[in-house]
């Protein structure tokens, strides 16, 4: 198959702190699949477009934030995906919570699929019903992970690029079909996040990995940022892909890390430096993450670099 750069990203172009690479593969006329590693905080997106281009962005690893042309901002993580129409991300930005995304963008020219195939293959899908559900405006939506879905984008990995092509152009075409039946997983539908609640959200995660020894509650939260108990809650599941509870325990967990291989400081320091109220609690915390206790960690990370 040949790589190149498509119709719909042959004009793409990014900016933002952090690495990025794409690479668009053709599949048949008018279907493209391209595969993104984003690394990073934030990047701004801005490419050409064809009128009728629909386009699915499945999450592999990672989450992704993306504030579409119209304002609108969505969030999907791990088999997660989002439909919309190539005009909806025209001039777009996205943020990855988690500082990473990899992902598989499929992309459909309703002007120039062959509809030869699809009366070939016996079916009587139609277009009526994804230009009504997606073309028709700057539009678009994010579902939750839908077994189908799944199922199609694990047999579009960069990794089998040098399987037989009818192989990718079987499953675009599958992709296709299933999405004529919208009805069948509107139920997965994920909720849209103002720009206002989503810059909100960030700001609390900001200000939480900023002092990791202090411990907040949800209500300390709530009446420093101004923002309901249950609506922070959810919001922040919503736009961060985890609960508070576990965000700041991956936080801490990883900031540990960091600190028993960059430094000399004793396990208790540390400790008391994430929060924790002693020694022991904070052991039991980091062997439950990592399998291992915090002396055996520092020890193997020295083992490695001593052999290096």
């Amino acid at each position: 198959m040949e790589k190149k750069k498509g119709s719909v990203y042959a004009s793409l172009k990014t900016s933002g702190c952090g690495q990025k690479s794409f690479y668009s593969v053709s599949v048949d006329s008018g279907i493209e699949v391209s595969f993104f590693n984003l690394q990073g905080d934030s990047f701004s997106f801005s490419h050409k477009h064809r009128p009728y281009t629909l386009i699915v962005d499945f999450c592999r690893k990672g989450r992704i934030g993306w504030t579409m042309q119209n304002g609108d901002t969505f969030f999907a993580g791990e088999n997660d995906f989002l439909i919309h129409n190539a005009g909806s991300c025209a001039q777009s930005r996205v943020k990855l919570p988690l500082g990473f995304y990899s992902g598989i963008s499929l992309s459909f020219d309703l002007e120039l699929i062959d509809t030869a195939f699809l009366q070939k293959i016996g079916t009587d899908f139609s277009f009526d019903g994804i230009v009504k559900n997606f073309c028709l405006k700057e539009y678009s939506q994010s579902f939750a992970v839908e077994a189908f879905i799944t199922g199609i984008f694990s047999n579009l990995q960069d990794e089998n690029l040098q399987c037989v092509k009818p192989l990718f152009k079987l499953n675009c075409y599958s992709l296709l079909i299933y999405l004529g039946y919208f009805e069948r997983f509107k139920h997965c539908k994920l909720r849209l996040n103002s720009q206002i609640k989503t810059e909100k959200i960030r700001k609390i995660a900001d200000f939480i990995k900023k002092d990791l020894q202090k411990r907040y509650t949800i209500a300390d939260l709530s009446e420093i940022f101004g923002i309901n108990p249950t609506s922070l809650q959810e919001s922040f599941k919503d736009i961060i892909g985890q609960t508070v509870d576990d965000f700041v325990k991956e936080i801490r967990m990883n900031r540990a890390a960091d600190l028993l291989s960059d430094t000399s400081l004793s396990i208790g320091e540390i400790a008391h430096r994430l929060g924790y109220k002693n020694q022991g609690k904070f052991s039991s915390a980091f062997k439950q993450r990592q399998g291992i206790g915090p002396f055996e960690y520092r020890k193997r990370i020295k083992k490695i670099f001593c052999e290096d």
